[in-house]
């Protein structure tokens, strides 16, 4: 496919930088846990490194945009009727469920012994009830306990699957007029904290597959140099545009809209032209979502100590990306495993077919 057109190989390239943004973010949050932990954030200051450090909470906009954008394109290509779209958000609904009832496991298999589930969950039948809700991606929901609150974006991902369908028929309806809907919208309805923020997001997210937005934007010419010096500069601008304390805490719901498709954009356009780190960001991103939900385990209580070891902002970093990276490689090549053992046997249909 040309450098022009935003390809799932792309996708996977912004998903891997937004995972880095995400554990920078987590990792060195703020000034307390940088002076509890000893971090050596040189060659940065310390305010310099928390200001470029905070902006990487922009990782979760990065997910949702790329999340609605990715269903919007196959929705709009195919142009089934809605409730088509529908029964195939609930094949996605089921998929994403269980692949994190998978993950969910796992992590109790291998660290069953470091959680305390009677002080969690509850004894008896209670604490059966919420772990399996816990399990099932629907702690948020209900407001139940979890091991783990970083699990609270399985909310927005589930609402994702069926809000962007009617997303998407509204935009065939309305163009690009949906944006303005979109301004006023939580304002007029009530929504959830979380999908309030990200509502905007999400309808960017649409429009820019109405549009294809990014195919437009990677189809820019200009010279290499004078692209890498603008896109850097402007995310330079973001950076303290964002992280300024008004705009955060006030307008973050317009803001993170179109910084997050400048996200992508360099990590596409920029990053994903440098040999090697296209490969390294695809890689990552690939397994970006087995990271998001187990990274939190090995910086904040199972290999704390490991992970901040040795101090240094850059190699703390590294470990808990290759702690949880290389949890994702084995969870997958286990779950292949699984399904090869459980099709095993089993007469090919193409057998079937050369046999007639």
């Amino acid at each position: 496919m040309p450098e022009t057109v935003f390809t799932k190989q792309k996708t996977l390239e912004a998903k891997g930088l937004a995972i880095l943004l995400l554990l920078s973010y987590h990792l060195f949050e703020n000034r307390q846990m940088l002076e509890e932990l000893q971090v050596n954030h040189a060659p940065f200051t310390t305010d310099r490194f928390l200001l470029f450090t905070g902006f990487g909470n922009i990782c979760v906009a990065v997910f949702v945009f790329l999340t609605a954008y990715g269903i919007s394109i196959g929705l709009l290509r195919q142009n089934a009727p809605f409730m088509e779209q529908l029964r195939q958000a609930w094949k996605r609904f089921y998929k994403l469920m269980l692949q994190f009832f998978i993950l969910y496991l796992s992590v109790n298999l291998l660290w069953h012994r470091h959680f305390d589930y009677v002080s969690l969950y509850g004894s008896g039948k209670q604490g059966l009830l919420y772990a399996l809700t816990d399990g099932l991606g629907l702690s948020m929901f209900f407001h139940t306990p979890t091991l783990n609150m970083t699990w609270w974006y399985m909310e927005i991902a589930y609402i994702l699957i069926f809000l962007v369908p009617v997303l998407a028929l509204l935009v065939r309806k309305t163009g690009y007029y949906l944006l303005p809907l979109a301004f006023f919208a939580p304002f007029v309805f009530p929504m959830g904290e979380d999908i309030h923020r990200y509502f905007f997001v999400a309808v960017l997210g649409v429009c820019a597959a109405y549009g294809h937005l990014p195919d437009k934007l990677l189809s820019i010419k200009i010279p290499a140099i004078l692209k890498w010096i603008c896109a850097l500069a402007l995310l330079i601008l973001c950076v303290l545009i964002r992280q300024n304390y008004v705009v955060y805490e006030t307008y973050i719901y317009l803001a993170d809209a179109p910084m997050a498709l400048l996200v992508i954009y360099v990590a596409c356009a920029l990053f994903g032209t440098v040999p090697g780190m296209k490969q390294a960001l695809s890689f990552i991103g690939k397994h970006s979502m087995n990271i998001f939900l187990v990274h939190t385990f090995f910086y904040m209580s199972l290999w704390r100590e490991y992970i901040y070891r040795f101090h240094y902002w850059l190699i703390s970093l590294l470990l808990c990306l290759m702690a949880s990276l290389v949890y994702s490689v084995i969870l997958e090549a286990v779950k292949a495993g699984v399904l090869r053992l459980f099709l095993w046997g089993k007469p090919r249909l193409s057998a079937h077919f050369d046999r007639r």
